[in-house]
């Protein structure tokens, strides 16, 4: 099968008869004439742009400039006083989180400042 051009109106098993022409997968084809990567870019471009796309407002429970960061202090404390059963989504049991607690309770705070910031 060859293809001379693929426009925005062809299947999807003709578009990827097209790329595997191009890219050299397939030994049996010829090359694809009017079909560059420019082109197929702007098709795929053309296909999975939003026309009616609206960019989400700002919430307003964002933080603001007057956020109170947490202190390393407090996020030492705050692991120190885990109990036993409070495993989280990642799977670190209390006891390790309490253990570790003085080596990545200032790494712990910046990255949580850091996303509640951001």
């Amino acid at each position: 099968m060859r293809l001379n051009h693929v426009d925005g109106k062809c299947d999807v098993k003709t578009l990827w008869t097209a790329v595997q022409q191009l890219v050299g997968r397939k030994q049996d084809t010829n090359k694809v004439e009017g079909i560059t990567a420019e082109s197929l870019s702007s098709h795929n471009a053309a296909v999975s742009t939003d026309k009616a796309y609206l960019s989400p407002s700002i919430k307003h429970t964002a933080a603001t400039a007057d956020f109170v960061y947490l202190t390393d202090w407090q996020v030492s404390r705050i692991l120190d006083n885990l109990k036993p059963t409070a495993t989280g989504l990642d799977g670190l049991p209390a006891w390790y989180l309490r253990i570790g607690a003085p080596v990545f309770f200032r790494p712990l705070a910046f990255f949580f400042n850091l996303c509640v910031c951001t």
